[in-house]
């Protein structure tokens, strides 16, 4: 089935999909994608692509018909009820109001002006964190690089201290890793 590609990583090898995206389009604006076993996650249940801006937008204004917190897709929804209140809590599974509050929160701090303010230290960041790999002479790309930058870049826009973002890293993964 054509839809399953969109979700197999390899699809992304080379970047967004945006030919398939459109093929896709093009046969029906809303499709439903199986999630086969893939690089040892198991199956999933499914879930419903919706391909064009329009319907997107009508689909993000409806959460009573359409909600965040009534299941999710590769962020598997845990076996224990206290776990699944827990991770319904999360922005990624809150619907309006909810969503809406947290939402407001964090989009003053990634206004353009905000960004921009941010980059110089983004870089000094990334300078940082290339020289200490490079140093050691081996990386793991993952773990010292790719989290390293976001988190570094996240802890100072929520104001953690310096001596406490790693501690930030660390709850994270507890928060997504019970899959």
């Amino acid at each position: 089935m054509e839809s399953t590609r969109l979700f197999d990583p390899a699809t992304y090898a080379h970047g967004v999909p945006y030919e398939l995206i459109a093929e896709m389009r093009a046969a029906a604006p809303v499709q439903w994608v199986e999630e086969p076993s893939v690089m040892g996650w198991e199956e999933g249940p499914g879930y419903w692509a919706v391909l064009t801006h329009e319907l997107v937008n009508r689909v993000l204004r409806d959460p009573e018909t359409f909600s965040s917190n009534q299941g999710a897709t590769q962020i598997r929804n845990p076996g224990t009820d206290d776990m699944l209140r827990f991770v319904q809590r999360m922005m990624l599974n809150q619907d309006p109001p909810g969503h809406t509050r947290l939402r407001r929160l964090l989009t003053k701090s990634f206004t353009p002006r905000a960004v921009a303010r941010l980059e110089e230290g983004i870089a000094e960041r990334a300078k940082l964190i290339v020289d200490k790999v490079e140093s050691k002479g081996h990386a793991d790309f993952a773990q010292d690089i790719a989290a390293e930058l976001p988190l570094m870049t996240l802890a100072e826009i929520m104001g953690v201290p310096e001596q406490d973002r790693m501690l930030l890293f660390d709850w994270s993964n507890r928060v997504i890793g019970y899959q």
